[in-house]
């Protein structure tokens, strides 16, 4: 009843002298009981000029407050948050509809996947079943497959494993030194980036070809060796998969060797002889014919002007397709790169000013002709606006304009 009574503060809020006898007139149990007003805390603010039973009437005397109960929904989301290691988790396939796009009653294989979990999301060490039918075991991380792995893919009726790849993932793709078993038998040893063979690496073809050279973006570019089954071997450089550029190709059967400048696969212009056997090799070397002795004036002049003809020809095409890591060195590209940051324009490009700058600190100075002249040479199109030339190069396309450049004082 006291609790209920509305608290008033100045002289209204105090018991009247008949009403405080009364209080002390009652018996022990009673006076025993607390005053209601024996539980105000002499900290209580005071509300000068308050009158009146409004004044603080939002206020009670000895509340006790319900202990907060955290709800269920939020108890039951903690729960189903998946966290370290787990038994095996199933994923139903998805519903097979008929022709007439009526379910069917039957669903697609499923997934499952036993292992470590972070955050709703697979993370450490697992094991995942796809509905293909593929099997992953290795490292995860983010819910993707992250670290070190293998995985295998059912062949044949029995569906039977076989491994595919063992080595390094990134974000679900093979990334760093892994091993490729592929399905015809080859396979591939060395390094990979974003799922693509690229830097050193092996490969040993169903023919029996070996290649033990670099890679980039899943294609034989720069040096390599193809040593072929049937002794055959090409030592030298590639470019998208074909041998470009300086490089010597041995004929088992003939005994001939081939040294010179290769382009879209097929030999141009260099030496051909015959080879001679190596004294720490236990083979000797065939010898089928004999070749006629050379019968030109200057010899020398004539294979070296075959040679620039040939380079020349290829000099827009090897600028164009050639990897940037093999034009220049850490150190150049680094020291061009800062060098184009400071000249190229707001939108990150290179016009026709700022490209002669930059030429210049390479210590080649260029009017505008002979810029325009290295732009096509190089497999750009510059263009013309108001008479003047209208080009604007990225980063990497001035890296393969400097390398045309350098190749040209070279020559």
């Amino acid at each position: 009843r006291w609790a209920a009574a509305p608290l008033v503060c100045g002289s209204a809020a105090r018991p009247s002298c008949a009403a405080a006898s009364a209080m002390a007139a009652v018996s022990g149990r009673q006076a025993a009981s607390p005053s209601p007003f024996d539980t105000l805390s002499s900290e209580e603010p005071e509300y000068a000029g308050a009158s009146g039973a409004g004044a603080v009437g939002a206020q009670t005397v000895g509340r006790t407050l319900k202990p907060k109960v955290e709800p269920l929904w939020r108890s039951h989301d903690a729960k189903a948050q998946k966290s370290g290691k787990r038994s095996t988790i199933y994923w139903v396939g998805k519903a097979i509809v008929g022709e007439d796009r009526a379910p069917t009653g039957t669903h697609a294989k499923g997934a499952s996947y036993q292992g470590e979990w972070h955050d709703n999301k697979k993370d450490g060490y697992g094991v995942q079943v796809f509905p293909s039918g593929e099997k992953y075991e290795g490292q995860w991380g983010s819910g993707r497959r992250n670290g070190q792995g293998t995985l295998w893919a059912p062949v044949g009726k029995a569906q039977k494993l076989r491994k595919v790849y063992v080595g390094g993932w990134m974000n679900d793709k093979r990334h760093g030194r892994g091993t490729c078993f592929f399905k015809n038998g080859e396979f591939f040893q060395g390094c990979w980036n974003q799922g693509k063979m690229h830097g050193e690496g092996t490969l040993r073809y169903a023919s029996g070809d070996l290649y033990v050279g670099e890679w980039h973006d899943g294609q034989r570019s720069g040096k390599g060796t193809l040593n072929r089954a049937n002794g055959d071997c090409y030592e030298g450089f590639w470019l998208n998969d074909k041998r470009e550029g300086s490089g010597s190709f041995f004929y088992a059967d003939s005994g001939k060797v081939f040294v010179g400048e290769w382009a879209d696969d097929l030999p141009k212009a260099g030496v051909y002889t015959q080879a001679v056997a190596n004294p720490e090799q236990a083979g000797g070397v065939q010898q089928t014919s004999e070749l006629p002795p050379v019968r030109l004036a200057e010899p020398t002049e004539v294979l070296v002007d075959a040679l620039a003809d040939v380079r020349h020809r290829r000099k827009a095409f090897r600028a164009a397709n050639m990897p940037v890591q093999r034009l220049f060195s850490d150190e150049e590209l680094e020291a061009l790169r800062g060098a184009f940051d400071q000249a190229r324009r707001p939108d990150g490009l290179a016009g026709p000013m700022e490209l002669q700058a930059l030429c210049s600190l390479v210590g080649t100075d260029l009017h505008i002709d002979r810029l325009r002249d290295v732009l096509v040479a190089a497999g750009f199109d510059p263009g013309e606006a108001h008479g003047e030339l209208d080009v604007a190069l990225s980063f990497e396309d001035f890296l393969r304009l400097v390398a045309v450049l350098l190749d040209d004082e070279d020559s």
